[in-house]
This record gives C-alpha cells, sequence and structure tokens, in this order.
C-alpha cells in the first residue's frame, strides 16, 4: 500500500475573506511535504494544518493523507 499526501492552499485576508485556490500539490513522502512547508515559511497550524502569512494575506494548507492500494 502507498501513501500520498495532497496540500490543498486557501487564501484569505484580515477580514477573513478566504477564497479557494484550485492549487493543489502531491507529495510521495512526509519528508518532502515537510520540506516544502519549512522552506516555504508554513508554520503548524494543527495536526493536519499549516499556515503562512504572507504582507497581505494568510495562505492556509490544508493536508491529507491519502493510501492507494
Amino acid at each position: 500500500m502507498t501513501k500520498v499526501y495532497v496540500m490543498t492552499m486557501t487564501k484569505g485576508n484580515d477580514e477573513q475573506d478566504y477564497e479557494h485556490w484550485v492549487n493543489e500539490k502531491i507529495f510521495e513522502k512526509k519528508s518532502d511535504l515537510k520540506e516544502y512547508l519549512n522552506k516555504e515559511g508554513y508554520l503548524k497550524k494543527s495536526t493536519y494544518q499549516y499556515m503562512k502569512i504572507e504582507a497581505e494575506s494568510i495562505v492556509v494548507a490544508d493536508i491529507q493523507k491519502i493510501k492507494l492500494k
């Protein structure tokens, strides 16, 4: 069984208006996912959620672990 990690990003601003990006990234290894999150400046918010604060917006990344047979 193979596991992949799918990251879906949502962008918002200080007024809590969030728009959904059709931007998803797929990682085969958890270590690759963690390396990407650290490199891009994401901070851990909860178990499967990370956030990055930019100059005028907030980006929230939701992580899903999917098991493939």
